[in-house]
């Protein structure tokens, strides 16, 4: 198993014996997990900052 820290890797081993699943498959599908969750909020980061734009635009636009 990679280098993780102790707690961590206890609590891998325990999902993994409680699941039925090899260590390595519990640790593969939790970072892919992990990995799509950031990705998908870095997508709605996007998509507020640009509706901040939009906004900004729109407001001094009525202003004038």
């Amino acid at each position: 198993m990679l280098t993780l820290e102790r707690k961590l890797h206890m609590r891998v081993r325990t999902a993994a014996r409680e699941l039925g699943l090899p260590e390595r498959e519990v640790l593969n599908r939790a970072v892919s997990s992990y990995l799509l969750e950031l990705e998908e909020w870095q997508l709605l980061k996007e998509e507020l900052r640009m509706w901040d734009v939009l906004s900004a635009k729109a407001l001094t636009k009525y202003k004038l």
